[in-house]
């Protein structure tokens, strides 16, 4: 989840990488008949997600049955999974020329980037000769400007993940479907103890999503910029969000303070698993780890519930969506193979790995749970129920491409916040302070 801090790439670097690169192959239909294609190519596919996560030796094997002519080179960037580290590489490639067809990039900010500096190449010509509808065929967008670079990759929703003996211990029912105000009380009645040995209601981690709860599931604007580029910081939303960190970390004291979480390095796994935390504000990629892995055993039953409305009358399901973007490189030797692998990836690949969403409409929602519930270590450990309501009945809010800015008007954003959960400012001067700040990230941008 780390993000990407911004492109290593200036604009002559790429325009140099990019100059020596052909157009690309007239685009033929390429989802069917692959298997009857004889010219036998390699690809060469960048990644920021490990063996580990990506199960990439279930993924290839069923691809090569269909694609029998296409090799796949996978190109892993980063250690543990770091997106931070591998962007940087996959920069540090494309400008020294190093041959690559198909790039994984992790956050809709960083793609937003890459696409403008023409790392990507368009695939409408393509999907229209495949005859595909995007709206109809995923859930989550990738279009910028009219044109799509890529085709989603992973589906990471977010909802609550609870400690079910604890809920148990505090007669709390796993809720169906509940508003901040009231995942708060829940926080309060879940906290018990003093001292070293004192369990938390929840846990809230130092990441952006954390100061933005109550923005980030809305269905317009929801980001910290709007789209047409104007600071979305003062509005009821946002200063919802921020009440409802300080309210859990400060004044019921429910939550570990910001001040712990950064200063004694906190992980939110650990809090949550070691049972320190109750429950959790989290994405679907802590499903499998639910389930136990060979490094965190599963020790209690994980219950789900919605993630929470900003008000009762909102419409249910209502949460935030994130997803990786697969795209061909615009310097691809074989474009239209670095395609039909993005495509089969982008649909069949993922529900291969078992161990994940996918942002495509056609997949079994039951089948995907099972396939992450049974990779785990303790697959009893998920109470399977809860989890196909929550997802069943979630609907992800649209994702808007940001401007090329949104990572420094997110660090400007998240450092006004931090005064204020560390008691150095109010709430109303956090809102004036943190507008000011990203207004002029966009007037320097602009």
């Amino acid at each position: 989840m780390k993000k990407t801090t911004g492109l290593l790439l200036t604009g002559v670097m790429m325009g140099s990488v990019l100059a020596g690169c052909g157009s690309n192959a007239e685009p033929a239909k390429t989802t069917e008949g692959g298997a009857g294609d004889t010219k036998q190519v390699t690809l060469k596919v960048f990644t920021w997600l490990s063996e580990e996560t990506m199960h990439w030796n279930k993924i290839l094997p069923e691809f090569y049955k269909e694609y029998p002519n296409i090799k796949v080179d996978v190109n892993v960037l980063s250690t543990k999974d770091d997106a931070h580290e591998a962007m940087k590489k996959l920069d540090l490639a494309a400008a020294s020329g190093q041959e690559m067809d198909v790039v994984m990039i992790n956050d809709s900010t960083g793609y937003v980037q890459r696409a403008k500096a023409g790392m990507l190449a368009p695939l409408d010509d393509y999907l229209k000769a495949d005859g595909v509808n995007y709206d109809s065929e995923y859930k989550a967008t990738t279009q910028m400007e009219g044109k799509y670079y890529a085709l989603p990759g992973r589906l990471l929703t977010w909802f609550v993940m609870l400690n079910k003996q604890k809920l148990d211990e505090a007669g709390l029912a796993v809720p169906k479907e509940w508003t901040w105000d009231e995942f708060m009380e829940y926080s309060k009645k879940l906290t018990r103890g003093e001292g070293p040995s004192k369990q938390y209601g929840t846990y809230f981690h130092n990441w952006e999503q954390y100061i933005t709860l109550a923005l980030i599931n809305s269905p317009q604007s929801n980001k910290l910029v709007t789209s047409d580029g104007k600071p979305n910081i003062n509005n009821d939303r946002v200063r919802k969000s921020l009440e409802i960190a300080n309210q859990v970390q400060n004044v019921d004291k429910s939550a570990r303070s910001y001040a712990d979480v950064i200063s004694q390095k906190l992980a939110y796994r650990n809090e949550y698993f070691s049972g320190k935390a109750a429950m959790i504000p989290t994405g679907s990629w802590m499903i499998t780890e639910a389930a136990g892995t060979d490094t965190v055993p599963a020790k209690f039953e994980s219950v789900f519930a919605p993630y929470p409305k900003y008000k009762k009358e909102d419409p249910n399901g209502a949460t935030l969506a994130n997803i990786d973007y697969m795209g061909v490189f615009s310097g691809s030797r074989h474009p239209k193979e670095a395609y039909q692998f993005t495509r089969w990836y982008s649909t069949k690949g993922i529900l291969a790995a078992e161990n994940m969403l996918s942002s495509w409409t056609k997949a079994d929602l039951n089948k995907m749970i099972d396939g992450m519930v049974k990779t785990g270590k303790n697959p009893e450990m998920v109470n399977k129920a809860s989890l196909e309501h929550v997802l069943g009945t979630s609907a992800p809010v649209k994702i808007e491409a940001p401007p090329t800015y949104m990572s420094d008007a997110s660090k400007r954003y998240t450092s006004e916040v931090e005064k204020y959960l560390l008691n150095k400012q109010d709430l109303n001067t956090t809102i004036t302070n943190a507008e000011k700040s990203i207004q002029d990230v966009i007037n320097l941008n602009n």
